[in-house]
């Protein structure tokens, strides 16, 4: 990675990041022991998840765990087409908070969702039951590749197989996809507000042999309306972290050049135009629309629009796979400014 992409956010520190990658162990699947002196908001996360793309269905399973404080934030929550908000979702039950469990790797946790680690790093199995509202879930997840770490050790994003069952609102769908999970640990993330640009966290699948992950802002040529606003981020700062797996070979991101567009409201990921470039030189071009979205208040002070994207990937065939954009007051209210709502 270039020496002018120095910008560090939480757990993507500048440092090392020359080294794209570190070595998960199986170990990390599991919570790891909290410092001493840790402070109150060192955290974990697991997320896991589907998607039916021929009925513009998508799913986010996500548990955000603070160890010091023995709470748990998140959930499960499906939306099928475009949505507004997460309670218009086809299903929602996000909790802000749960006892958190002894073990993130065989548990049920308080909202219902049964979470077994079949095998570390490879395999996982997610149960959920609603019968006053008729909906259901069996879901297996295997590996598609090993898990993408980062190169401080402390986050992974990963490709898997999906296929199970969902029963929604009483309508029996079948699971048969892919989906990126992702999980950290041993990171203290702070909660306030954060003077950046959105922000656009995707992932895209398109079979076994191929898939992809980064963070990035978009390039400042393509923003006039906010790259004054935030000169730090855009052009060489503007991708945190990625991978491109091709083929059995898993590749850092070196650069991404980065063109979302918005559809009415202007906080929803409508298309995205996307040039990866790989560490070993390869120029990857996928432009993505999307199919289903919906707006989740994940974490405290942004708002997040998660879109389900159907990605063309060129000869690497067709993916899908998540935006999540994540969108800070800042950010939000000059993006508002320059296409404003009716406000009652």
């Amino acid at each position: 990675m270039s020496e002018a992409q120095s910008i560090g956010l939480w757990n993507y520190a500048s440092a090392g990041r020359d080294k794209f990658f570190s070595e998960m162990q199986p170990e990390q699947e599991k919570l790891r022991p909290v410092p001493w002196d840790a402070h109150y908001e060192w955290d974990e996360t697991s997320m896991f998840g589907f998607n039916i793309p021929e009925h513009g269905i998508d799913c986010i399973i996500y548990y955000w765990h603070h160890p010091v404080m023995r709470t748990v934030y998140g959930g499960i929550m499906i939306w099928q087409g475009l949505n507004t908000n997460a309670i218009g979702c086809a299903y929602t039950d996000y909790r802000l908070t749960m006892p958190m469990p002894a073990d993130i790797t065989d548990c049920t946790y308080a909202n219902g969702v049964k979470v077994k680690m079949v095998e570390p790093m490879k395999e996982f199995d997610i149960s959920f039951d609603d019968d006053a509202r008729n909906t259901h879930l069996r879901l297996n997840l295997k590996a598609i590749m090993p898990p993408a770490c980062r190169y401080n050790n402390n986050h992974i994003t990963q490709a898997m197989k999906t296929a199970g069952e969902l029963v929604l609102n009483g309508e029996r769908y079948t699971i048969d996809g892919f989906h990126s999970r992702d999980r950290s640990w041993n990171e203290c993330r702070d909660e306030s507000q954060l003077h950046i640009p959105p922000l656009n966290w995707t992932v895209g699948i398109a079979n076994e042999g191929f898939a992809f992950h980064h963070t990035s802002f978009d390039n400042r040529k393509y923003r006039p309306e906010w790259r004054n606003l935030f000169p730090d981020h855009g052009d060489d700062n503007n991708c945190l972290w990625g991978y491109v797996w091709d083929e059995g070979e898993l590749l850092g991101i070196t650069t991404v050049d980065q063109n979302t567009s918005y559809a009415w409201d202007p906080f929803r990921p409508e298309r995205v135009k996307t040039v990866l470039t790989a560490s070993n030189g390869k120029r990857y071009a996928i432009n993505g629309r999307q199919i289903a979205s919906t707006q989740i208040q994940c974490w405290p002070n942004m708002t997040g629009n998660f879109a389900l994207m159907e990605w063309d990937c060129g000869d690497k065939g067709t993916a899908y796979g998540d935006i999540q954009m994540c969108t800070w007051s800042d950010a939000y209210k000059l993006m508002d400014s320059l296409n404003p709502r009716h406000r009652l």
